[in-house]
C-alpha cells in the first residue's frame, strides 16, 4: 500500500486500483480509497449523491470532513 497526502477528502476513478491510503493530516483521518469506492457503488450510481461529480468529473471530493457514507471506512490519526 502506497500513502497519499492530501488537505480534503478525495476519491478518483484515475486513483482506483492504485491501493492508496490517503491521509488528511490537517483533518486528522486516514481512509483505504479503493475501500470506500467498493464499499459505496450505490453513491457513484445514478441517484447516488455522488453520482454527478464521479460521472461527470471522474472523482469526488469534500473539502471539510468526509461524506456519512463513508464513515465507516475513516480512521483517526
Amino acid at each position: 500500500m502506497s500513502t497519499m497526502n492530501k488537505n480534503y477528502f478525495f476519491l478518483s476513478q484515475g486513483l482506483y486500483g492504485q491501493r492508496l491510503i490517503i491521509k488528511i493530516n490537517n483533518q486528522g483521518f486516514c481512509y483505504n480509497h479503493d475501500e470506500i469506492v467498493d464499499a459505496n457503488k450505490e453513491s457513484f450510481s445514478e441517484g447516488g449523491s455522488a453520482n454527478r461529480s464521479w460521472s461527470e468529473y471522474g472523482c469526488y471530493s469534500k473539502t471539510n470532513g468526509y461524506p456519512g457514507w463513508a464513515k465507516e471506512h475513516i480512521k483517526k490519526i
